[in-house]
């Protein structure tokens, strides 16, 4: 049995050290690259699983294409964690969560919810991939400040995962789902978890949304390995009549945002630029790099910055598992305990039994459905 126990963690961002002491303008021209000799030596274990996996399909894999949801891929490309643990990965700044919640304006609150998730996605950068949940599987977690993670797998087909972070207190109730996309075309996979994220404030009955942008992971199979996120987070709180568009990938800069940065600037694929408006009118302006910090000018061009977000000094919040988990917990799978273990032999065993599972009651499912007239 996996063990259970273990600590709500505090950690410094080790990696994050090495690009959050540059400045804005000195940052990555490409995304992330996976160039550490922990990530190249995972690269070169998983292209070999993935083309011994490509020989067994076939070429038109590369042709055509193929959705990875529905593939059954060798655990040598696997993390021992299940997507729905690895979901936290995205709040690991919750600390700016934590100051958005105890923010007084509305602007303010804003701000450190738009760097709250702009900071949860350079946590998406390990070369490994999540277990797939299975249907009603569920994961529990607590955090030091005694926030509790419920999280839960909703649907098989299409993959979607739902959640909740609740504060004892009742100050906020953090909630969403999202329906994991990703497909590969050659060298390279283009994914996004759509779905919609919301946070509900009870200081003034305030509710903050949001979608999280597409990504493009390159290198897949030869070449560098490099992450870039694209696409604009439009950030709305219709109660303060506050709206924040931040459009991430610095090839689309705008005009305003290439005054900043300079023509050299524009071509940095991390970079990120946005307004806040209230109203319509903008009250604040905000830049930055989802590899390295967020920062806030108030009051136009010329106006003084506030860094909110920086990922060298930033702490990186690890919930720690719950004592009384559900049985359908993420932490009692097989594949899961033996992945841990270091056994890949019995991982991809239980595997693959688990995958015959979750194929025969589906098709009980639908012969269920079908007569129920459904």
């Amino acid at each position: 049995m996996a063990n259970l126990s273990g600590e709500a963690r505090i950690t410094p961002d080790i990696d994050a050290q090495r690009l959050g002491n540059l400045a804005l303008e000195d940052s990555s021209t490409d995304g992330y690259i996976f160039n550490s000799q922990a990530d190249l030596e995972e690269i070169k274990m998983q292209r070999q699983a993935i083309w011994d996996l490509l020989k067994y399909l076939g070429t038109h894999v590369l042709r055509e294409g193929i959705n990875l949801t529905k593939i059954s891929l060798p655990v040598k490309v696997f993390e021992p964690r299940s997507f729905l643990q690895r979901l936290t990965d995205n709040w690991a700044y919750i600390d700016l969560l934590e100051k958005a919640v105890n923010a007084a304006d509305p602007v303010e609150r804003m701000q450190y919810m738009v760097a709250f998730v702009i900071g949860g996605l350079r946590r998406q950068t390990s070369t490994l991939k999540p277990f797939n949940p299975i249907l009603g599987e569920t994961y529990q977690g607590i955090y030091c400040s005694g926030w509790r993670v419920f999280a839960e797998q909703i649907s098989h087909h299409p993959p979607i995962s739902s959640w909740q972070v609740l504060d004892p207190e009742g100050k906020f109730q953090f909630s969403g789902y999202g329906n994991w996309k990703a497909s590969a075309r050659g060298n390279s996979i283009k994914g996004q978890q759509s779905g919609l994220n919301k946070v509900s404030f009870s200081r003034d009955g305030a509710v903050i949304e949001w979608e999280l942008p597409s990504l493009l992971l390159r290198g897949i199979l030869w070449g560098e390995r490099s992450l870039k996120y694209s696409g604009t987070i439009t950030f709305r709180d219709e109660l303060n009549a506050l709206q924040c568009d931040v459009t991430i990938d610095g090839s689309k800069q705008s005009f305003v945002s290439s005054l900043w940065h300079g023509k050299s600037g524009a071509k940095k694929l991390d970079q990120l630029h946005g307004t806040l408006r209230k109203g319509g009118k903008v009250v604040s302006t905000v830049r930055g790099s989802w590899l390295t910090a967020v920062e806030w000018e108030e009051g136009g061009l010329g106006s003084s910055s506030l860094r909110v977000w920086d990922a060298a000094k930033a702490p990186v919040h690890v919930p720690k598992p719950v004592t009384d988990p559900l049985p359908s917990d993420s932490r009692f799978r097989q594949d899961l305990h033996a992945l841990q273990e270091g056994d890949q032999d019995e991982a991809q065993e239980w595997k693959s039994r688990l995958e015959h599972v979750q194929r025969s009651d589906a098709a009980m499912r639908a012969v269920g459905q079908q007569a129920a007239g459904l």
